[in-house]
């Protein structure tokens, strides 16, 4: 063996454990918990003591209950509305930063991507006070312009209680999704826009047949982070609502900390888990495949 293979040998070495690391990692953190819950939720386990193996009962047990189905049915109705509306927004704002006469950028982007980096629990308690009956700054709005017949109990109305809790979500992650897609609307080469201007494309023109076939795929990865991360919106409900009134907020992953920590049932707790995941997965894959047809 020459020298030469020596060296190749040693970086092949090398390489393998450097990817070997980050992979047992991922094993570790990601793979292994994915294991133990889905081993619980065929248990019945307190937390304490040995699981007793009961099967599929627990998943039988939930989807016989209709609070199961109303939480997920809100979840649901979150999931799509959050969606529609960060992303939505997200690309036109994304859009109108393309303008060249739009002036100050930087600083629009950075007013945007603010909430981003605030802590849920925080622009929840933030927009519970908005909300307030009494003292709240949206009826304080309403009353200042005269329109008293507006104001509304926000948190305590169940009729409209599901839409109010969503504008917090939206609101706090439109920029997220703003940075994304304007990082690939810059990666497309600027020949392109000339030579539409050429010929004679328009802005609308330009963003609807050009900006957006070219982004396609960002936008996709946009619609399915926000699709999954909102199927275990948590934080956002606990401040506002607590789940409340009744359970007219309350969400999957919010059953799921009930049954576990409050009702003390880990199996239980384990099996609605394992639920959010498979949804999630499902809705990921039918993203996957409309968009994927789309795109072709």
């Amino acid at each position: 063996m020459n020298i030469r293979e020596i060296r190749n040998n040693k970086q092949k070495a090398g390489i393998y454990a450097l990817v070997l690391i980050p992979f047992i990692y991922f094993v570790y953190v990601m793979v292994y918990p994915l294991i133990i819950s889905i081993y619980y939720s065929l248990t019945k386990w307190k937390g304490i003591g040995a699981p007793k193996f009961v099967g599929l009962d627990n998943y039988a047990t939930m989807l016989q209950s209709s609070d199961f189905w109303l939480v997920t049915k809100n979840t649901l109705f979150l999931c799509v509305v959050c969606t529609v509306g960060q992303v939505g927004i997200a690309l036109i704002i994304a859009f109108l930063m393309t303008i060249r006469r739009l002036k100050l950028k930087t600083f629009h982007r950075a007013v945007i991507f603010f909430p981003v980096v605030m802590a849920p629990i925080v622009v929840g308690y933030v927009w519970r006070f908005i909300y307030n009956s009494n003292y709240g700054l949206l009826n304080a709005f309403l009353t200042a312009i005269g329109r008293p017949d507006w104001i509304r109990f926000w948190l305590d109305d169940q009729d409209i209680v599901l839409r109010m809790v969503s504008i917090p979500v939206i609101w706090q992650y439109i920029g997220l999704y703003m940075i994304i897609l304007m990082s690939g609307i810059s990666a497309i080469p600027q020949e392109v826009f000339e030579c539409a201007e050429i010929d004679g494309a328009t802005g609308f023109k330009k963003s609807v047949y050009i900006t957006l076939p070219m982004i396609w795929d960002s936008l996709k990865v946009c619609i399915i982070l926000c699709a999954g991360g909102t199927m275990k919106i948590y934080d956002h409900l606990v401040a506002l609502t607590n789940g409340g009134p009744g359970r007219a907020t309350e969400s999957l992953a919010m059953y799921c900390y009930e049954y576990t920590f409050r009702f003390g049932n880990f199996g239980m707790g384990a099996a609605i888990a394992v639920t959010i995941l498979v949804l999630a997965l499902l809705i990921s894959a039918a993203i996957q495949l409309v968009m994927g047809r789309r795109k072709d």
